[in-house]
């Protein structure tokens, strides 16, 4: 194979529980993310050595500055030649939804495929933990479990489908300042409620699980998240929550005729928004193609 295509999709958090500080300065997470059908697309191509990364988005770095560098470098030593990889950005960057993640993931299922080196999905994995938290989540993709700092994956039933509203503020957040910013509060861990309706199958249970431990510190410092979350509200969503540290928010409408008329709404207002819905397991798979 000398050339490859694949898609690299955004993800939502369903919930997002915060446990304490580790001694590695991460903190414990427990989380449910989701894959949804916002993609960057990555083109891989054969090169005699080396390893290069394009980018046609300003705010992302090329080479080893970007994570999906970082995963082909950690493959290097493997490759019986080079790889150029061309990245079209779609995902907004700084916005929590592992637009960057995900492309490194992609990254090491493409070199794999590219050049045919076998490497088990648990190979993958190993690699995927080395480069960033929520990267082995994106190996995976669909409904998937995650602790420890994200690495800890496994996967779930299946969310029942879902249309989304995805909105983001005209501003990116540092992960690591909202994180710094989280202190406990005491509130029960929804993710143990989400994991047992998505296993019943109860649509509504998954929908009253939903939250996330970080929306308080994004919103308390950026109000212009909880404004973005009222306003899908007033749109008619059914659940609105925010992603990762934000400040992405999503909007859960009751199908796709109702999340275009809520987009539409939100064409003059100065928003990045999109229409997607939720990508299972299988899809994201037919997602690679050569």
């Amino acid at each position: 194979m000398e050339e490859l295509r694949l898609q690299a999709y955004a993800k939502v958090n369903l919930t997002l529980d915060v446990g304490p500080r580790r001694a590695d300065g991460y903190h414990e997470i427990h989380s449910v993310m989701q894959t949804v059908s916002l993609a960057d697309e990555l083109f891989f191509s054969r090169t005699p050595r080396g390893v290069s990364v394009d980018c046609d988005s300003p705010e992302v770095p090329a080479g080893s500055g970007n994570l999906a560098g970082r995963a082909l470098e950690i493959l290097a030593d493997r490759l019986p030649g080079g790889i150029r990889l061309e990245i079209r950005k779609r995902i907004p960057v700084a916005a929590g939804l592992g637009g960057g993640s995900s492309d490194a993931a992609a990254a090491l299922k493409g070199a794999n495929r590219l050049y045919g080196l076998g490497l088990t999905e648990r190979e993958l994995l190993a690699c995927a933990a080395a480069v960033g938290s929520d990267v082995p989540f994106f190996i995976l993709g669909g409904t998937v479990e995650a602790r420890g700092r994200g690495e800890l994956v496994r996967r779930l039933p299946p969310l029942p489908a879902l249309w989304l509203v995805l909105a983001k503020p005209d501003f990116g957040v540092s992960t690591a300042e909202v994180y710094a910013g989280y202190k406990p509060c005491g509130r029960e861990p929804r993710t143990p409620r989400l994991v047992a309706a998505l296993e019943m199958g109860d649509r509504e249970g998954v929908l009253h699980a939903l939250g996330n431990d970080l929306e308080e510190v994004t919103a308390s410092a950026y109000p212009e998240v909880g404004a973005l979350k009222a306003r899908l509200e007033a749109l008619g969503a059914l659940k609105t929550l925010m992603s990762g540290s934000g400040p992405a928010v999503y909007g859960i409408f009751p199908g796709e005729r109702e999340a275009r008329l809520a987009a539409r709404e939100l064409r003059d207002e100065s928003v990045t928004h999109f229409v997607c819905r939720t990508v299972n397991e299988e899809e994201t798979r037919e997602g690679e193609q050569g």
